[in-house]
């Protein structure tokens, strides 16, 4: 099978970040893994703006598979949602969107899936199973 293009991790929790890079990378299952800190620092990687001016699509594609906190500063998941719904089908095609998060909220997990943006809601931390269960149901035939 071959691995994910890139996966954009959006948590402000260094540790969570660090943590979830490594299984990523010990599975193999990825080609480049990115980290945003938060909602808005996501959308500059996927639009390429902020920090990422300037940077090549090669380096910074656009993320196959995002793993989306819910509670951070600045722009948390549910606001980063809203910002990333407007933006053209071309930024966002085929992106496939996870909650990771520590909120075991119902309403969370309602209003996450809901709202058709957010394929799978997943508490903290990821687990290899999981991850393993996300690569498998939606890129099994990844190109």
């Amino acid at each position: 099978m071959k691995k994910i293009n890139c996966i954009l991790l959006v948590d402000d929790d260094p540790t969570t970040n660090f943590l979830n890079e490594e299984l990523i990378t010990e599975l193999e299952i990825a080609e480049q893994i990115h980290i945003a800190y938060n909602g808005q620092e996501a959308l500059d990687f996927i639009n390429l703006t902020g920090k990422y001016k300037g940077v090549s699509k090669k380096s910074h594609p656009r993320p196959n598979l995002i793993f989306l906190d819910i509670n951070m500063p600045l722009m948390d998941g549910f606001e980063f949602l809203e910002h990333y719904n407007k933006l053209p089908k071309s930024k966002k095609a085929d992106i496939i969107i996870v909650f990771l998060t520590t909120s075991d909220s119902q309403k969370d997990k309602v209003k996450a899936v809901v709202n058709n943006l957010v394929a799978d809601f997943i508490e903290k931390p990821l687990r290899k199973e999981e991850l393993m269960k996300i690569r498998d149901q939606y890129f099994k035939e990844f190109p």
